[in-house]
């Protein structure tokens, strides 16, 4: 009997440069195709969504440890259920993928939002126990992404290092599993993680299957993102610059420049169609680049058609900065604003403005800090011009807060500190963090609450003092209920303001409208909530993350007008002699206290004259203060767990090399019947050279491997999956 002669394989029939790489099949009867050229990866799945009701599903995690590895191989992976040469060739061809003008879906900037889930917070641990606790500040949640039909999708976490860019998926198998999902949504799953393949960005997919094996998780992120943090791109610290808005009047070349000279960095020009915008700007070019040795010039625009406009105006008006200016599309900056550094351009053209909102959009023209920014926009397409004024009023900086304060970019701090005699010596903290059940325990005390009641209305309820409104973050919602009951009590109008709050819009609109003083929250304000008026931040939650507490300490740094400072009162506990929560004297360095001194000044003498809120005292004494952090004092020390990896053996070796003395830890922190152990890179390296163990990095890799096969020690067959 005659073989059947197998068909062809459609894809590479089109695609000759690339051959079958691998084929797997799941239990279900489901294959997953991987093709690649050396450069790219395709993987084409075929019937990985087919489920009997009457099977368990397969492991999730055979779908994307697979992905994972090859996503860290290859440049680019595309993956697709069931081959279509269209779709796959919207990809692969050679031609950039046009985002339309109007997204097809507005929504809000989910940047913004503040809660993470369960999963989510399992990877920020994760992140920050292998690149340490101020990593968090190298990772950008709900990143936004938009496809050739203007679909707008969310990464929950973005990493940007100075090679490449990444994303990751904290994906619950119920929701993202393909049998239990079915074809439809597998394929809106695909369509998202190919369009930020698109975006040049490498997706890496993390599940709750994954969560099992915390150790492995850590060890899976530093081997895609790299193990040295310094090569991570820090987010930069969000800043002020001054902007105007006209509107419904045409503006002069020479009030442009004269209001620039003011100061003023960010234009808004709002006027009907037609009524000469872009020439305005032709001739502000002219004239700013006469006094611009090194002037580089950026115009955004919408789309193509607006895009060879503008070329051509240029090519007709300014011949000579032609080779000076840059015309780009939205969608083009969008993929590519990061390869440039921030202050790269010094003028910033952004046409059709009303377009800023949109957050993609608006993180492109916030991530240059150039000398000029001016948006042009046709009165009938407005947006909320508030919304407009707060997109191009801010800008990333490079600046450190300290920096930012001397410069006056941002509001100074006055800060004030209430030192209470409540014991944190014995508080549990998770490497990252206090344990929120522990700290509950013993922040939750009356006596506490009541001093920061007793300060506020001490100093805060007469004069011009009397004006500022504030913020007190607490460490839940108990605690945030009891210090609103306490300053109600106290005639202190207060609101609580936190997940459980009944109507939370109608509390923040009578909070903006001054009639509630004070709001108790928890996690609500710490990113993404803008009221410039703020004026003081109560520092009630002890906390070890410089990161969180630096989100808190934002909310009060805008300035304005009328508001030149944001007083700070940082709630000082005892501590003990290990661990000690960050306030603004460790943040900024300055061991040097002085009740309402600027937070900058290292340099108070007794007998100087201190003016705050149109009070002046005089200094009578300046208190010296600890600025030793545990971040600062062991951010390079290993835990057992991390020094048990580093050695290549299980946790349960090292404590039993502790019981046995072989091993001294460099340091040992008690909390009650436990204890935590650190080692110094010195004791590491000292401890290796003396039980004789070698190095393991990424060049041992394969030699470990055959050599954990010869020993048949298997404890780690949790790291090892097959398919």
């Amino acid at each position: 009997m005659v073989e059947p002669t197998p068909s062809k394989d459609a894809f590479l029939v089109e695609y000759t440069d690339f051959s079958l790489r691998e084929k797997i099949k799941y239990p279900n009867g489901g294959t997953s195709n991987f093709y690649d050229n050396g450069k790219d990866m395709v993987i084409i799945d075929k019937d990985i969504c087919a489920h009997n009701s009457s099977d368990p599903v397969f492991s999730y995690m055979l779908i994307t440890d697979k992905q994972n590895n090859y996503m860290h191989q290859f440049n680019r992976v595309f993956r697709f259920l069931g081959y279509s040469h269209l779709e796959v060739d919207k990809y692969l061809s050679k031609n950039e993928i046009v985002m339309p003008i109007n997204p097809t879906r507005n929504v809000g900037d989910r940047s913004e939002q503040s809660d993470v889930s369960p999963l989510e917070l399992h990877f920020e641990k994760s992140f920050s126990n292998a690149y340490g606790m101020n990593a968090l500040k190298y990772i950008t949640r709900e990143y936004g992404i938009c496809d050739e039909n203007g679909k707008n999708y969310f990464l929950d976490y973005f990493v940007r290092t100075k090679d490449e860019k990444y994303a990751v998926e904290e994906n619950g198998v119920t929701y993202h599993h393909p049998q239990i999902i079915g074809e439809e949504k597998y394929k809106n799953q695909l369509r998202k993680q190919n369009t930020c393949a698109s975006w040049g960005i490498k997706l890496f997919r993390f599940s709750t299957e994954d969560c099992a094996f915390e150790n492995r998780i850590e060890d899976d992120i530093k081997q895609y993102f790299g193990n040295d943090p310094s090569n991570f791109i820090d987010n930069g610290l969000k800043i002020d610059r001054s902007v105007e808005l006209y509107e419904h009047q045409s503006i002069s070349l020479q009030e442009i420049q004269k209001r620039r000279a003011a100061g003023i960095k960010a234009f808004l020009i709002v006027l009907p169609t037609a009524a000469g915008k872009s020439k305005i700007v032709e001739e502000d070019l002219r004239e700013f680049a006469k006094n611009k040795k090194d002037f580089k010039g950026l115009i955004l625009v919408p789309g193509i058609n607006i895009l060879a406009d503008w070329i051509q105006r240029i090519h007709n008006s300014l011949p000579e900065l032609e080779d000076k200016i840059d015309i780009k599309t939205y969608a083009y900056m969008a993929r590519h604003y990061t390869e440039l550094s921030s202050d790269y351009y010094n003028y910033l053209v952004v046409d059709e403005a009303h377009h800023a909102v949109a957050p993609i959009l608006k993180r492109v023209i916030q991530y240059y800090n150039t000398d000029f920014t001016i948006g042009l926009t046709a009165t009938d397409q407005r947006p909320d011009k508030k919304k407009l004024e707060t997109v191009f009023g801010t800008y990333s900086t490079s600046l450190s807060l300290k920096e930012a304060m001397e410069k006056g970019i941002v509001a100074k701090a006055n800060v004030y500190r209430i030192e209470t005699n409540i014991d944190l010596s014995k508080v549990r903290f998770n490497g990252k963090d206090y344990v929120n059940a522990d700290l509950e325990k013993r922040i939750r005390v009356t006596s506490r609450n009541e001093l920061i009641v007793d300060v506020l209305k001490e100093y805060f309820t007469t004069g011009e003092a009397s004006l500022r409104q504030g913020v007190i973050f607490c460490v839940n919602v108990s605690h945030a209920n009891e210090m609103t009951r306490l300053l109600n009590k106290a005639g202190i109008v207060t609101s609580s303001y936190t997940g459980q709050t009944k109507n939370p819009e109608s509390v923040m609109k009578d909070f903006k409208n001054k009639k509630i003083r004070f709001l108790c929250t928890c996690n609500m304000i710490s990113e993404g909530w803008d009221y410039p008026e703020l004026g003081i931040l109560v520092m009630a939650r002890p906390t070890l993350s410089k990161v969180l507490y630096l989100q808190q300490i934002g909310r009060g740094l805008r300035k304005t007008d009328i508001k030149k400072n944001v007083i700070v009162i940082d709630v000082v506990d005892e501590y003990g002699a290990m661990i000690k929560a960050c306030n603004m004297h460790t943040i900024f360095a300055n061991p040097y206290y002085v009740p309402f001194g600027d937070i900058t000044k290292t340099d108070y003498t007794p007998g100087d004259m201190l003016v705050v809120d149109g009070i002046e005292e005089r200094i009578e004494r300046i208190t010296e203060v600890d600025i030793d952090t545990f971040e600062d004092k062991y951010g390079d020390y290993l835990s057992q767990e991390q020094l048990a990896r580093e050695y290549f053996v299980n946790t349960g070796t090292v404590t039993s090399w502790i019981k046995k003395e072989k091993i001294k830890p460099s340091v040992e922190y008690k909390f009650g019947n436990k204890s935590l152990y650190l080692f110094s890179p010195n004791d590491v390296e000292k401890y290796r050279n003396e039980l004789g163990i070698k190095e393991h990095n990424n060049n041992t890799i394969k030699q470990d491997f055959f050599e954990f096969l010869e020993e048949r020690d298997y404890h780690y067959l949790i790291k090892c999956h097959s398919y």
